[in-house]
């Protein structure tokens, strides 16, 4: 693989991914009560909390 499609296929390899996941009642009321009082789509607001979490996850678990 060349440089140019390495650094393409990095690219591409770092779009964002769909999932399917299964949430407590009370995570789901939480969210969509954060979606309306914010006016921001429910899976936005999802996104948001799980990519504030891996971050935190992240930063304790560095070697």
């Amino acid at each position: 693989m060349g440089k140019k499609a390495s650094v393409q296929f990095q690219y591409l390899s770092r779009k964002p991914q769909r999932i399917t996941i299964t949430l407590p009642w009370s995570t789901y009321q939480s969210l969509l009560r954060a979606s309306d009082q914010q006016g921001r789509s429910l899976s936005n607001v999802a996104a948001y909390w799980l990519e504030r979490e891996a971050e935190t996850w992240k930063r304790s678990h560095v070697t």
